[in-house]
């Protein structure tokens, strides 16, 4: 029996690399800068809805509510309108600090009120906590 030839080799060099036969075209292209088509489409907020939100996070409507008035996800109302949550927070707690302001200034019990709620809520007091032991100053020094 006379032996077979077989071809030195059927199989170029770099033929698995798959960068080279990609470019040569053997293999179809990867999904490379190609948009996923399932699920929901991308919320994308307006002016009027941006200053819906800030007005009402400044008139403390809770976030639940807010997201059923835009029909987006709580994710989606933390994402896309993280500034204006913040604004109308921010205007909601200055508009309370003005009318604490203007209650500290009576006479009455409702001003002694007032007054320990913002010591308590600003400041961090306590009727509570034990007073501070008030230290010479040439103790700290030694």
């Amino acid at each position: 029996m006379a032996a077979v030839k077989r071809p030195a080799r059927l199989l170029t060099p770099g033929f698995f690399s798959r960068r080279q036969n990609i470019e040569d075209g053997f293999f179809p292209p990867i999904m490379e800068n190609q948009k996923s088509t399932s699920g929901r489409p991308r919320h994308h907020p307006t002016d009027m809805q941006r200053r819906l939100v800030q007005v009402l996070a400044g008139q403390a409507v809770p976030q639940p509510e807010i997201c059923r008035i835009l029909a987006v996800s709580p994710k989606t109302l933390r994402k896309r309108y993280r500034r204006e949550l913040d604004v109308g927070a921010a205007k909601l707690e200055s508009a309370l600090i003005a009318h604490l302001l203007r209650l500290t200034a009576g006479n009455d019990d409702v001003a002694l009120r007032a007054i320990r709620f913002a010591l308590q809520a600003r400041f961090g007091w306590s009727p509570y906590a034990p007073p501070r032991a008030e230290y010479p100053a040439d103790d700290l020094i030694k």
